[in-house]
């Protein structure tokens, strides 16, 4: 009920009005202040000057003569004015002549606001000269009564205020009651009339016939209603006639074969028929003011609007979604929309079918065409083009890729003594295999009978590396077709020849590869079957070496297979400062074999770990042997090479520690020799790992220095000790060469940072003797010694002993 009131048209005109004239009384009544404050502090000046210069020649006199009495009366004279409480003379020589002085007015509320308003001096004091006295002046002092002065201004003030707000509430309520009177009673009739015509009641005579606005409001008000009640029944038999068409409309919409959707642009749906009620799988109701894109999976609302902004009247646009009913089943449809224009409104029919059947179909047509129906594996037409995709991607980059070309051993002789029926499962059992077996973004095809052809499109960017992968994967596929198959209660044994064909050259096309793969393939036949062949010789020779290494490093080191030799490290005068452990492997059937034939390869597999922890377990144990039966005087530390991979796993420095406590050997009699590639690839780790070594009196090595990407940044931030400069450097040494050149530099860093050098590979007097001119005096290599067994050199100790 309050809301009500507030909105009446009166209540918001009386607010109205009442703020307006607030303001502007409260304006004008503060500009009036203001006025009789600027013309009072004129008439206070004024009277003040006036009062002082009616006295002034009395005050002059009395002091000339000094008559204290005519100075007393003086005073007093001016006390007797209301607008001063205080006021004494003072003659010539600064002493008080005469003072008179009352009480001022007590200060209130009004004397407050009166003082900030009038801000009144506290006293005046005008100077008075006497005659004949030119350097000293009198004065006259008068001391204002500021609460009488101002407590007259202040009251003026408030009544004028108080007559300002009643003068405008009186005024507020003169225009309440005329508007009342003349517009909000009027409406309110009006109001009510209307209210009385929509609920369909005849009523003659109008609420208000005056000859104003609001009289001809009322009347064209009126004919317009008349007018209205005249179209509304033509309009009614209108809709009755248009009825029975929309019906007859409508029953061909629900009939139809397919599902309807009328639209606007925006996607909202307004209207559908029963086939599109029944695709979905609801009512009318639940779809009508849905958007079109709920029930599509390809179409966003966005994108659907793009699409329907395309449309041009009257031409039908095909399309193809994928289709979302509201319990989330679905399927293809087929669409063909059209925009129509009715009542001027723009709208989307849509007529969708749908092509489940026909997507189904498509399906089948392409897994007959490009998969074999017995494996469901892709078939040569599909296989090809994949190879030629892969060619077209290869002749634009460096990878290398393979094609494996399968041909199962004596299938033949099951088929026949067993028959195709177990032949097939056979054949599906194979095919699971390889699919297991084979990498991501392979193609493992049949090409029908027993023949499988495997694609792998991207193996590695350099060639070697690609041919052990491959070898390695044609391993693994003869090792799962080795077990045994159980077919329809039989267990059968397959074997199978594999050839192999790299790619890409220039000259191949997928026919060529294809033939140099079954070439491969023959051979492998040729030499008994159950193998693998590549079709490149070099390859094949170089595959089945690093294959052979691979597997002989499992066994090597079961059978201990492996073992450690030492190299002294010695100075200028030939003492042995310490001795550096290096690894040797007596191969059963090819020999020793040095590190570079096969510590890469152990790093390629991941078996350098195991080698590693086999090389610092078996030369600290050395070491620990050495320290019980003495070691000669100036022997420092026992080197051991440390691999990247090995350096870098987690619990390196935790299984080092170990062992040394286990073996209570000293930390500082151990140096760890790592690369540079160590270093500049691992920064931030190695240095963490060092350090915490460090702290153990461990020591660090640079191998091989100046090889690789040197950086000046580790020698300056790591805990480094020595720098070994690389053989290929000390190579037929001469002063005058430009490998002198960089072990100046070398050896010049070390000094500055306070490292060691120690020269590898030495096998010359004519080196040694070079680099002891450029300042190195450790060194390690043939001419001094080779790497020799432990009880030789502890021998050789000895002896020098």
């Amino acid at each position: 009920m309050i809301n009500k009131v507030r909105n009446r048209i009166v209540f918001k005109q009386a607010r109205f009005v009442l703020v307006i004239s607030l303001l502007l009384g409260f304006v004008f009544t503060s500009l009036q202040l203001f006025l009789d404050l600027t013309q009072e502090r004129k008439q206070l000046v004024a009277d003040v000057d006036r009062v002082i210069n009616s006295h002034k020649e009395t005050a002059i006199l009395a002091i000339y003569n000094l008559n204290k009495g005519q100075a007393f009366q003086l005073t007093k004279t001016l006390i007797s004015l209301p607008e001063i409480y205080q006021a004494f003379l003072v003659d010539d020589f600064g002493e008080v002549l005469a003072e008179s002085r009352r009480l001022p007015l007590s200060n209130n509320y009004l004397v407050i606001l009166g003082e900030a308003l009038f801000k009144i001096p506290e006293k005046v004091e005008t100077p008075l000269q006497i005659n004949g006295v030119e350097h000293r002046v009198a004065k006259l002092v008068i001391n204002f009564d500021s609460a009488y002065i101002s407590s007259a201004f202040a009251q003026r003030a408030i009544t004028n205020l108080v007559f300002s707000l009643i003068y405008n509430l009186v005024l507020l309520t003169v225009l309440i009651l005329l508007f009342y009177r003349y517009l909000s009673r009027p409406i309110m009739s009006i109001s009510h009339w209307v209210e009385q015509l929509r609920q369909g009641n005849v009523i003659k005579k109008l609420p208000y016939t005056e000859a104003d606005e609001i009289g001809d409001l009322v009347s064209s008000f009126a004919s317009v209603w008349q007018e209205r009640n005249q179209v509304a029944e033509q309009l009614y038999e209108t809709v009755q006639e248009l009825s029975k068409s929309e019906h007859f409309s409508r029953s061909l919409m629900d009939n139809a074969g397919d599902a309807m959707f009328l639209c606007k642009p925006d996607s909202e749906i307004v209207q559908v028929n029963l086939q599109a009620a029944q695709s979905l799988g609801g009512d009318k109701e639940q779809l009508l003011g849905k958007k079109l894109s709920c029930f599509s999976t390809r179409y966003t609302e966005t994108s659907l609007m793009t699409l329907f902004d395309s449309f041009k009247a009257q031409k039908i646009v095909e399309f193809e979604d994928q289709q979302q009913g509201l319990g989330g089943a679905g399927g293809p449809i087929e669409a063909r929309g059209i925009k129509l224009e009715l009542h001027n409104q723009s709208y989307i029919l849509i007529m969708a079918r749908d092509i489940s059947a026909r997507k189904e179909t498509e399906r089948q047509i392409h897994k007959l065409a490009f998969y074999d129906a017995l494996t469901e594996l892709p078939n040569r037409r599909l296989f090809i083009d994949r190879l030629d995709s892969a060619l077209q991607i290869h002749r634009s980059n460096a990878n290398y890729g393979a094609v494996l070309y399968l041909d199962l051993d004596r299938f033949k002789t099951i088929n026949d003594s067993l028959g195709h029926s177990v032949g097939d499962v056979l054949l599906r059992q194979i095919a699971e295999r390889l699919t297991d077996i084979l990498p991501d973004k392979s193609t493992c095809s049949r090409f029908g009978g027993d023949e499988f052809v495997v694609l792998l499109p991207q193996v590695a960017t350099q060639a070697e590396l690609s041919s052990e992968i491959v070898a390695n994967i044609a391993v693994e596929i003869l090792e799962k077709l080795g077990a045994p198959f159980d077919a329809c209660g039989h267990t059968l044994y397959c074997t199978a020849s594999i050839g192999i064909a790299m790619f890409p050259k220039q000259s191949e096309n997928s026919g060529d590869i294809l033939r140099c793969a079954d070439t491969a393939l023959y051979r492998v036949k040729a030499l008994g079957r159950n193998g693998f062949q590549f079709f490149d010789p070099e390859m094949q020779s170089s595959a089945m070496q690093r294959l052979d290494v691979e597997k002989g490093l499992h066994q090597a080191l079961e059978n201990d297979e492996f073992e450690l030799v030492f190299q002294p490290q010695v100075k200028r005068n030939g003492q042995m400062i310490g001795v550096e452990a290096l690894i040797r492997w007596n191969h059963p059937d090819k020999g020793v074999l040095m590190p570079g034939d096969f510590i890469s390869i152990a790093e390629d597999s991941g078996q350098i770990i195991e080698v590693g922890k086999w090389v610092l377990s078996n030369a600290l144990q050395q070491l620990k042997d050495w320290i019980s039966a003495g070691l000669p005087e100036g022997f420092k530390r026992l080197a051991v090479n440390v691999s990247p991979i090995q350096f870098m796993q987690v619990d390196f420095v935790d299984h080092l520690v170990t062992k040394m406590e286990e073996l209570q050997v000293p930390g500082n009699m151990l140096e760890l020799e790592i690369t540079e590639n160590t270093l500049v690839n691992n920064f931030d780790i190695a240095s963490s790992k060092m350090k915490l070594l460090k702290l153990q009196g461990v020591s660090f090595s640079i191998d091989d220095f100046g090889t690789g990407y040197s950086s000046l940044r580790y020698l300056q931030y790591l805990p480094l000790d020595i720098l070994k400069i690389d053989r290929s450097f000390i190579i037929n040494l001469r002063l005058d060469s430009d490998e002198a050149a960089i072990i100046d530099v070398i050896i010049a860093t070390a000094d500055r940072l306070g490292l060691t050098v120690i020269a590898e590979g030495v096998e010359t007097l004519e080196e040694c003797q070079a680099l002891q001119a450029m300042g190195c005096f450790c060194y390690q290599g043939y001419y001094f010694s080779k790497p020799i067994a432990a009880k030789a050199l502890y021998d050789t100790w000895c002896k020098a002993a």
